[in-house]
């Protein structure tokens, strides 16, 4: 609430500002969400280098699961210090421990509204937030949200080699991500 009427103050009433505050109060409003994404690499020049697409769920504060279902099958499970990464293609497992990472795109979504004014300079561009990064990073320059639908976020993550991540989530209301769906399934590899 604090943060609604800050922008207020220093905003007016822009529709504007006013996009800005109902996209980022949304995200930190939400426990968590679960559905189905697509995600396309953009080269600098603005060519689909890969497209892929698959299912997803985020749960506050630090779980995530990112199943890579076509072209190749992938599973990316992150739950408080702990990555597995499983290819199914490859027959491999990975951990690995992520004390020491940069946080990653979802992060930022489940991020608190400290977190990111501490991590970016936020600003609203009609109907997107664009949130740059105070300190430098090869990995993002530019991170664009919009709410394209109530169910359907967009986001646009460019790097340092103005590559750019699309990734589109579509929100699945029924269904409410829970802390099972961040444990890795056995594998016979």
């Amino acid at each position: 609430m604090r943060r609604f009427w800050l922008m207020l103050m220093v905003c007016g009433l822009s529709p504007v500002c006013l996009a800005q505050l109902d996209i980022l109060d949304m995200l930190a409003s939400k426990e968590g969400m679960t559905g189905t994404f697509e995600q396309q690499i953009i080269s600098p020049e603005g060519e689909p280098l890969e497209t892929s697409n698959g299912q997803f769920s985020l749960l506050r504060p630090d779980s995530m699961r990112w199943e890579i279902e076509s072209p190749d099958r992938q599973l990316l499970i992150a739950s408080g210090q702990q990555l597995t990464q499983i290819d199914w293609d490859l027959e491999v497992v990975i951990e690995r421990h992520l004390a020491d990472r940069d946080p990653s795109i979802l992060d930022w979504l489940l991020a608190s509204d400290k977190e990111l004014e501490a991590a970016f300079v936020v600003e609203a561009l009609e109907a997107k937030v664009v949130l740059t990064p105070r300190e430098p990073s090869l990995t993002l320059t530019r991170l664009e949200i919009a709410r394209a639908t109530t169910l359907i976020w967009e986001i646009a993550v460019t790097d340092s080699t103005a590559q750019v991540l699309k990734i589109s989530l579509f929100e699945d209301p029924a269904r409410v991500p829970s802390a099972s769906d961040f444990v890795a399934p056995a594998t016979d590899f």
